[in-house]
């Protein structure tokens, strides 16, 4: 229960009792943030409907006390109806943002690793080439070879040699390390 005077949840039962009509249970309770102290009336669903054309209707149940206690009912559920709606379209809206959102996220994390296996595959491949020729061999042979674009293989070169996995003869010329 909520606090009228400051708001919190944070609260202890002091008393409980059975209400005058019979039907509540009434409670006493004291909120453990300010120590404030507030009644609360409880009752089952059961209980709820029999009770609210009691009061409405007084003693003598009426048919037609009967059919506005119920009129107002129908009517408080189809509000509350067209409510619930309306949050499960929100949540639902808002699931399917976040679904589509880590489809998304997982589609870019598959594509980026993809990229960095092809890239481990071509330095591969052009280390492989480089360490087959023993004299060293020149970019425009390893662009034959490997049949990559020059931009590409002059890449993989700096990287190899950064790595220090092979070094060059002269311009353009590379040998294994």
């Amino acid at each position: 229960m909520e606090c009228p005077q400051c708001g919190k949840s944070h609260d202890r039962v002091i008393d409980s009792r059975l209400a005058r009509d019979g039907i509540t249970v009434r409670r006493r309770r004291q909120c453990l943030a300010c120590s404030g102290r507030f009644t609360t009336y409880e009752a089952t669903e059961e209980q709820l409907l029999p009770f609210l054309i009691g009061k409405n209707t007084g003693q003598g149940a009426t048919t037609a006390n009967l059919r506005a206690v119920l009129s107002f009912l129908s009517e408080t559920v189809r509000i509350l109806s067209k409510e619930t709606e309306r949050l499960i379209k929100r949540i639902e809206k808002t699931e399917k943002a976040q679904a589509a959102e880590q489809l998304q996220k997982k589609a870019r994390q598959r594509k980026a690793a993809r990229r960095r296996a092809q890239s481990l595959m071509m330095t591969d491949t052009v280390l492989r080439t480089i360490n087959r020729h023993r004299r060293g061999i020149a970019i425009s042979r390893l662009t034959d070879k490997t049949r990559f674009d020059a931009k590409r293989i002059h890449t993989i070169v700096f990287e190899l040699r950064k790595q220090g996995k092979i070094k060059s003869l002269r311009r353009g010329f590379y040998v294994k390390a």
